[in-house]
C-alpha cells in the first residue's frame, strides 16, 4: 500500500508542485493550505498519514504551533515524522523546530527533487 504524505503549505503553486513530485514518486498525497486544515486532516486520518511536510510561515496558525500540536497529542494526530520545509534559516527557529520534535528541517531554496525524495524515503522506510 502506498504511504500517505500530508503537505501543509499555504503557497498554492508550491503546494501543487510538491504534490506532483510526491505523487510521481508513488506516494498518496493529502494537502492542506493552512495549519488548521492540516490538523483537521490529521485528526481525521490517524493511522493513514505516514509523514507530514510542514511549512512554517502560514496565516492563522504557524507551522511551529502545528508541530507542537502534533507532537503533544499523538493520540489525536498520530505519531508521525514531521519534515519542516521552509525558507526560515534562523538558528533559533531551527532549534525550536527540533526541540518540538521535527524529524528533519529542510530549506526550500536549498532542496532539489532528489534531496526531497531521499529525505521522504528515509522516514517512510523505503
Amino acid at each position: 500500500m502506498p504511504r500517505t504524505i500530508l503537505i501543509v503549505e499555504d503557497d498554492k503553486q508550491l503546494l501543487d508542485s510538491y504534490k506532483e513530485l510526491v505523487e510521481t514518486a508513488g506516494y498518496v498525497c493529502l494537502t492542506a493550505n493552512d495549519g488548521y486544515h492540516g490538523l483537521d486532516i490529521m485528526s481525521q486520518q490517524v493511522g493513514v498519514v505516514g509523514l507530514v511536510l510542514l511549512d512554517l510561515m502560514m496565516p492563522g496558525v504557524d507551522g511551529l504551533e502545528v508541530l507542537r500540536a502534533i507532537k503533544t497529542n499523538p493520540e489525536k494526530y498520530g505519531n508521525v515524522p514531521v519534515i519542516v520545509l521552509t525558507n526560515m534559516t534562523s538558528d533559533a527557529v531551527i532549534k525550536e523546530a527540533f526541540d518540538l520534535g521535527a524529524s528533519s528541517y529542510l530549506v526550500k531554496t536549498d532542496i532539489d527533487y532528489e534531496g526531497l525524495m531521499k529525505e521522504l524515503s528515509k522516514y517512510l522506510g523505503e
